[in-house]
């Protein structure tokens, strides 16, 4: 999910590596392999959004909206989107001895992706050997142009193929680097960290940046060990924060990194007055006028009408105008839901749930000015941190042929 681009298939809609692997598992356990899993809460959540997709949509035919069957393609998501869950969910939980190793076992995975993800990015930023003409125009049509030597702000674009999505990513993996590092600490992993923020800077997302700063702010001061740890989190917060400061107020000055990265973030001390901003405040109006049509349920998610809503970026007004306030509720049930609904058995447990809560914070700050549960990019990866933390509610068996 990390390091496959989309495969653009020209008349068709664009195709994920993990879409075709989701199929052969749907097909195998289907037809070959008889199997049997635990069905997790966010997985029943996921089949009552069945409903709410459709009644959305037919909610907003009625009302003269650009509805079509393309509309419906949305189920493929849902369908995707519920056999990674499954997936995870029961290789973590499938062994009750092998949790925490599993889960840990997930991340470090996770991070050695990111970090061959930054090393990509580097790539990109100076475009050594000249690699960018060859592949950016596959993976990034809109992004060629600021990849290419003489563009005065490169934004990387790793294999996401956006700045902001990578950003995003990097966000998640630096948190649960973070998270990790409190556990155990090494060198490998502190340069790590330092690799992954680097390259998170390079994406120039204030979007990613921002939500990262919060979400390591919960997960640091949330994580529990001892009373001596408390102590020593307080130290290493001021220490951090004097070293950033020094390293900030120095780059400043630094007229070439001011100008290449530094301008960027510096333009939220007056947001009002930024470009981008604007625009997606524009975006926002759109959206909220057209919900106040049918705020109950939405008009659908009408995947093909960015000329009426164009690009509404905010995924929390995006969602408010495609699903209503039902669909709302639906999500933030889905997001938070388990973890209030599960109490912690041990500290690991609730330094887990702690974890799991950091992601949702980053990704709800994230969701402002971008999008994660609609975008086919990310969900995948953010459902595999979710599983880390969930409620086993039955078991099902699917497959017409018996082992």
């Amino acid at each position: 999910m990390l390091l496959t681009p989309v495969l653009k298939i020209p008349g068709f809609i664009g195709v994920r590596l993990e879409d075709l692997l989701v199929f052969c598992l749907i097909f195998y356990f289907a037809f070959i392999q008889r199997i049997t899993f635990k069905v997790p809460m966010r997985v029943s959540l996921f089949v009552l959004f069945i409903p709410i997709l459709l009644l959305s949509i037919t909610v907003g035919s009625f009302l003269m909206m650009p509805a079509s069957l393309l509309d419906l393609t949305k189920y493929i998501w849902l369908l995707k989107s519920i056999v990674i869950y499954l997936v995870f969910f029961n290789y973590i939980y499938g062994d009750s001895g092998e949790q925490e190793n599993r889960i840990e076992e997930i991340l470090r995975y996770f991070l050695i992706f990111s970090v061959v993800s930054s090393f990509i990015c580097f790539q990109q930023y100076f475009n050594l050997f000249n690699l960018n003409k060859t592949y950016i125009p596959l993976i990034a049509p809109s992004q060629f142009t600021s990849l290419m030597p003489g563009y005065s702000s490169p934004r990387v674009v790793g294999m996401l193929g956006n700045p902001n999505l990578q950003g995003y990513v990097f966000a998640l993996a630096l948190n649960c680097m973070l998270f990790l590092l409190m556990k155990k600490r090494t060198i490998i992993m502190m340069v790590w960290a330092i690799v992954l923020l680097v390259a998170m800077l390079m994406t120039l997302s204030r979007g990613a940046l921002v939500s990262f700063l919060v979400g390591a702010l919960f997960l640091f001061f949330s994580y529990e060990k001892d009373r001596s740890f408390r102590i020593y989190k307080v130290f290493i917060f001021v220490f951090v924060c004097s070293i950033l400061f020094i390293i900030i107020f120095w780059l400043k000055d630094n007229a070439v990194i001011y100008n290449l990265i530094l301008f960027r973030f510096e333009m939220l001390s007056n947001i009002s007055e930024d470009g981008s901003f604007v625009a997606r405040f524009h975006g926002w109006l759109i959206n909220y006028e057209y919900f106040k049509l049918s705020p109950l349920f939405g008009l659908g998610p009408l995947p093909r009408a960015t000329e009426i809503f164009g690009m509404g970026d905010n995924e929390w007004l995006t969602f408010l105008r495609a699903y209503g306030v039902v669909g709302i509720v639906w999500l933030v049930c889905f997001m938070f839901a388990p973890c209030f609904l599960r109490c912690p058995s041990s500290l690991a447990t609730k330094n887990r749930k702690n974890l799991v809560l950091s992601v949702l914070i980053i990704t709800c700050v994230y969701m402002v000015p971008a999008a994660v549960i609609t975008n086919s990019g990310l969900i995948g990866i953010l459902l595999v941190i979710l599983t880390m933390y969930d409620v086993s509610q039955a078991k099902l068996s699917i497959g017409f042929l018996k082992t």
